[in-house]
């Protein structure tokens, strides 16, 4: 064997136990973390390019020699290079007796993940065991961007043993936070880790101390989570500004299912102990697979109120077998005031609802039939509903040649009412039945879609006489394409032209006798004017004799695929001067329909968005919905919406901008011009850099008449260890749409 070989050998097995040590290392700092997506190019040391020969190795040194008793000896500028790793010192020898193998002087080493730094290495091999110790280290991994020192490493094959260690997820150089130990064991063999007298610091500063901590390599553990800070102001009292703090522990029960416990503080209510569990139901002789999940919140005695004040839900999905589903989901809380005055959020929803949903899907017999009731809980001043308990619904579909489709559905729904009791809240069980025969003919050039349906509906009232409807639909609806290449501000484009036209007929029948238990006014859009349906629903099946023209026009970029404008119009022409409005009485129509009309342009960071109704008699729009948007990036946008629906107007905007590299403002308001009401306003400002990022939000959200719910949330991001508040950036991601609200992913 060649003194390379010998060497390839020796200095495989030292790079062996490195790289053990060092990804236990990574697998124990970058458990349940986010990677860093900022752009960072320092490193320890030039990156080296591994050798592309798998078998050989490099060697490379100003003065070599062999010893007497078979050992080496490398000086000057050692460097050994293969496949899998680069090692450098100023002096490298090894002691083939002893087994040992030592380098000093500005140790450098990388792998495929990994760089480090230091003073000294020694390898020793000990039967089938390898012992490392490396002095004054500095580690690195640049794509994770974790980086730290210790000031020795021992490592013997299962055990490695960290002394005065510290690591951070800042780049290289800036440690505005750190996490530090007096000494770091990581264990392999027991998939355990402990640390002592461990601290967290930030910008100099500790801000956590614990003397002793334990946690499991591979997996999640147990442990506190950061704490919460905010404050809120009590909406139906004047009691000044109030602050809330959160502390949470989560259990890792087993790896299926875990237990996050709570402490809930809030100044003027009292303590509130919050506990949320989950659980993962794996696949066995009886389920596929499912998830489980229960939360309570319990607050024994409100400081205001005297009363206490609890939440409860609880979420179950199994799947039975591969074709069948079912969903059990309740929502409840002690009171309807509970979200405005304890949980500060969701106070402008109307009700909880709870559910359970039996599916069966089967996609080769096209047949599906569902199990499904609903109940409800109102909350912050809502109105009730109606709800289905319980509703099934059976769909069979029938495919044939040439495009021909039948359809058959059967539902039938008992519905309920809180206040049933009243002469307009009508009760009881609406069975309904449908068979659809349809047929698709389409080519290069057009396309011809006719259908016929047949339904039946019937009511079994609580207290009042029963009903029935018969009735039969027919509609025909046809495309013509055409396209055409133009250019538009040098940009090749193709132009596609849709003339489009539909029939629709349903005979003139009075439904006024009917209940009424989910239909409700269609707007007059593009694709309803062509469905012929003028309501939501089966309670109300509008009679038409309608014939429909449309015209669709889109510019697509030839290159990207990318539709810079999308034009539509439609409008209907009635044969019939009678109609039905939402009563189910036949009365008196137009001869034709608003004009349905959108149109949406994207050029670049630019978006325009526009749909309206025009009402050709009166000369004015009816309903019309806008939008302008510039974009930039999720630090940097701006949108504009306003809303119209018969002169029932709303405005929304939103929008961040940076005032500086590091610090943006955001803000997102919803406001009702009608009534001057702002339902929703949402303002902050955030500072991020690579390493860290402070949040302010502020919440002010619309509860009833003039009172309002004001909650302030702080948030403090160590990014790639913990954020001080989970559940803060979906909230910010719901009321300021386009915001990358995560500070931990930008």
């Amino acid at each position: 064997m060649s003194i390379f070989e010998k060497i390839y050998t020796i200095t495989m097995k030292k790079q062996l136990a490195l790289y053990s040590l060092f990804t236990l290392l990574s697998n124990t700092i970058n458990a349940e973390s986010l990677v860093l997506n900022c752009q960072n190019n320092a490193l320890l040391f030039p990156k080296q390019i591994l050798s592309d020969k798998i078998k050989d190795l490099d060697v490379q040194a100003d003065y070599s020699e062999v010893i007497k008793g078979g050992n080496y000896f490398l000086k000057g500028n050692v460097s050994l290079n293969s496949s899998a790793y680069f090692l450098g010192a100023d002096k490298i020898s090894i002691d083939k007796s002893s087994k040992v193998s030592t380098a000093i002087g500005h140790v450098k080493f990388q792998d495929n993940e990994l760089m480090l730094t230091g003073d000294k290495a020694v390898v020793k091999k000990q039967g089938e065991v390898t012992h490392t110790t490396l002095n004054q280290v500095k580690f690195h991994y640049p794509d994770s961007r974790i980086n730290g020192r210790a000031q020795v490493i021992t490592n013997d094959g299962t055990k490695q043993v960290f002394s005065s260690g510290s690591y951070g997820l800042c780049p290289l150089g800036n440690s505005d936070w750190q996490m530090k130990a007096d000494k770091i064991t990581l264990n392999s063999s027991t998939n355990k880790g402990t640390a002592e007298d461990v601290t967290i610091e930030f910008l100099g500063m500790p801000i956590f101390y614990s003397p002793h901590h334990e946690w499991v390599l591979k997996g999640r553990d147990s442990g506190f989570l950061a704490p919460a800070f905010g404050g809120y102001n009590e909406s139906d009292t004047d009691k000044g500004s109030n602050y809330q703090v959160r502390i949470p522990y989560y259990f890792n029960i087993a790896p299926d299912y875990d237990f996050l416990l709570t402490l809930n503080q809030l100044s003027s209510r009292g303590s509130v102990l919050e506990g949320k569990y989950r659980q993962l139901i794996t696949n066995n002789n009886y389920l596929d697979d499912g998830r489980f999940e229960i939360e309570g919140h319990y607050l024994n005695k409100d400081k205001i109120t005297n009363n206490r004040r609890w939440l409860l839900n609880s979420k179950l999905d199994l799947s039975l077998n591969a074709k069948t589903d079912l969903s059990v989901v309740t929502n409840r809380v002690s009171d309807s005031d509970y979200f405005k005055e304890i949980a500060h959020s969701n106070t402008s929803d109307s009700e909880l609802q709870s559910h359970v949903d039996l599916s069966y899907k089967d996609q080769k017999q096209n047949l599906t039939m569902s199990l499904f009731a609903e109940s409800e809980q109102l909350i912050n001043n809502g109105s009730a509903s109606y709800t289905r308990a319980p509703e099934l619904s059976i769909n069979k579909g029938y495919k044939g040649l040439g495009g021909r489709h039948v359809n058959l559905s059967l539902v039938s729904t008992k519905f309920t009412h809180k206040n049933s009791n009243t002469a307009t809240n009508k009760t009881g069980v609406r069975t309904y039945a449908q068979a659809k025969f349809s047929r698709s003919i389409r080519s290069n050039n057009y396309s011809l879609t006719p259908s016929l349906n047949l339904s039946t509906i019937d009511y079994t009232m609580d207290d009042i006489a029963n009903q029935k409807r018969n009735i039969v639909n027919f509609n025909l609806d046809s495309k013509l394409f055409l396209k055409r290449k133009i250019s538009l501000f040098g940009t090749s484009l193709t132009q596609t032209l849709t003339p489009r036209l539909a029939y629709n007929y349903t005979p003139k029948k009075d439904q006024s006798a009917l209940p009424n238990f989910d239909s409700d006014d269609k707007n007059d859009s593009y694709e309803g004017l062509f469905s012929g349906q003028k309501f939501t629903g089966i309670d109300r099946i509008a009679s038409a004799n309608d014939l429909t023209f449309g015209l669709e026009s889109d510019f697509i970029d030839e290159e990207t695929g990318d539709t810079y404008l999308s034009l539509k119009i439609a409008q209907a022409y009635r044969f019939d001067d009678m109609g039905m409005n939402s009563s189910g009485a036949l009365v008196s129509q137009r001869k034709y329909s608003d004009i349905a009309m959108s149109a949406n342009l994207t050029i670049r960071d630019f978006a325009f968005n526009n749909s309206l109704q025009y009402n050709p008699k009166t000369n004015k729009i009816s309903k019309r919905n806008s939008s302008v948007g510039y974009i930039l990036s999720p630090r940097k946008f701006l949108t504009l919406a306003h809303y119209d629906d018969s002169g029932k107007k709303s405005a929304e905007l939103y929008g961040a901008y940076p005032l500086t590299q590091k610090i943006h403002v955001f803000a997102g308001i919803n406001r009702s011009i009608s009534d001057s009401i702002t339902n929703k306003e949402t303002t902050g400002i955030a500072y991020e850099s690579c390493c860290w990022a402070l949040r302010l939000a502020h919440f002010k959200e619309h509860v009833s008449d003039g009172d309002y719910d004001y909650v302030t949330k702080i948030e403090l991001v160590l990014k790639g260890l913990a954020t001080t508040s989970l559940g803060l950036y979906k909230r910010l991601e719901e009321d300021v749409p386009n915001y990358l609200a995560n500070l931990d992913d930008f």
